[in-house]
């Protein structure tokens, strides 16, 4: 008989392994209640310290009592009392739930060993049991507070800020040479000094889900002395504005589809050596390129970069801001200061680092307005022997048939090509 007892308690126990109490108070009242009147048959009121402790541990809520675990792996006298067998029995029952459904029990015996379920001494009221029942619960188990929680941060000096996705970066170089000849040097030659700056600024915005948008301003401009040029004390050899702007989304792991802008011009007038005329100024030209089509952008490591944009709709706009009547000769843009063109462009742009001081940084486009055709591909090394001084390496190859082969080298045909190579002051930021 009382081993089938037994058996109705663990019954009691694996259903209250799989129902979810919503609050530890509320059953430890309800298996109060069950011991009280189910088991024992006795009413609402009766004492407190009549019920058996003993079974309360299979009919409340799930939880690890640390002297079931250790009456079963302790050596110790067994008496043969009816209270030690029925005991064993329990805890041989607990034991096995522990075991089979160790994620049932949620609380432990600690949380409760200073509430005074049955006390031998004095009867408690039901009430009384309850409500510090519920009170101990509530100091052990109750969640701190949002502000608790700030007031605590603050303490220790943790200021929480929402993720910045921007990257902004900026690299300023300053490059000076200089070459001097006396007048009865064997091998002839020509005093000059050069002298080059150059600003990259980049703001990049990625959310590293979806979004991203990449912003570059590029800036150059040399100047070259020479005694050779009768009619210019100085010449511009290097100059350049470029202004470009890309906003990707995502569409597969590295395609995004993207719409791109650009501009081009320059800061001062262009001229060639013993010749008064222009051949370019500020705002002429101003080439803008408005694209949208697709872009292959693979992850990279170590700070290595490659973007590969498939434009098949581009827009051109060329505008001519003087009236030089030179200028609008050079580009083929006789009695006109606008020209408008559609058609395909393809961009790539890459930063590889070489090694730990040799960084190469890559740029190609190719436009085509199905009438005639022109392409840049520009790569700059950059080696860097200080924090603070760097030496670099630049060409351009550069191809563009929207004009006469006259105004060409013969021999290079529609190619150009462009080289310097300097060292001087490099200060990143």
């Amino acid at each position: 008989m009382k081993r089938l007892s037994i058996a109705l308690l663990a019954l009691c126990l694996w259903s209250g392994i799989q129902a979810q109490t919503q609050s530890i108070a509320q059953a430890f009242a309800d298996s109060l209640q069950s011991l009280r009147q189910k088991c024992y048959s006795m009413p609402a009121d009766t004492p407190a310290d009549s019920a058996d402790i003993y079974y309360y541990r299979l009919l409340g809520p799930t939880t690890y009592y640390s002297s079931a675990v250790g009456s079963i792996f302790t050596l110790s006298d067994r008496t043969s009392s009816e209270e030690n067998a029925l005991n064993a029995e329990i805890n041989q029952q607990l034991l096995s739930a522990y075991v089979n459904h160790p994620q049932a029990f949620q609380y432990y015996d600690a949380k409760i060993a200073s509430v005074n379920l049955i006390d031998d001494a004095a009867p408690t009221p039901k009430d009384a049991i309850l409500i510090e029942i519920e009170q101990k619960l509530k100091e052990d188990v109750a969640a701190p507070s949002i502000d608790e929680i700030a007031g605590d941060i603050g303490d220790i000096g943790l200021k929480i800020e929402r993720p910045n996705f921007w990257k902004t970066e900026g690299k300023f170089g300053l490059q000076f040479t200089q070459n001097y000849f006396s007048e009865n040097w064997y091998k002839g030659g020509n005093n000059n000094h050069t002298m080059l700056a150059s600003l990259l600024l980049q703001a990049n915005y990625n959310d590293q889900r979806r979004v991203t948008w990449e912003n570059k301003l590029d800036m150059r401009l040399g100047f070259i002395t020479t005694t050779s040029d009768s009619c210019h004390t100085f010449l511009t050899n290097n100059d350049k504005i470029n202004l470009y702007s890309k906003l990707g989304i995502k569409a597969t792991k590295s395609w995004y589809y993207t719409a791109s802008a650009e501009g081009n011009t320059q800061f001062l007038p262009g001229y060639r050596t013993n010749d008064r005329r222009t051949y370019s100024d500020f705002l002429a030209p101003l080439d803008i390129y408005v694209s949208i089509g697709m872009d292959f952008k693979p992850e990279l490591k170590n700070g290595n970069k490659f973007s590969l944009a498939l434009l098949p709709l581009s827009y051109k706009v060329r505008y001519i801001r003087t009236s030089d009547e030179n200028v609008h000769h050079v580009y083929h843009m006789i009695d006109e200061n606008w020209q408008k063109d559609i058609g395909l462009k393809v961009e790539l742009n890459s930063t590889l680092k070489l090694a730990k001081n040799i960084e190469w940084r890559s740029r190609c486009y190719y436009f085509s307005s199905y009438e005639y055709a022109e392409a840049e591909l520009e790569n700059t090394f950059s080696f860097a022997l200080t924090k603070y001084i760097s030496t670099e390496l630049y060409t351009l190859w550069r191809f563009d048939d929207n004009r006469s082969r006259d105004d060409y080298d013969r021999n290079l045909g529609y190619f150009q090509f462009k080289e310097y190579f300097t060292l001087g002051l490099t200060y990143s930021f």
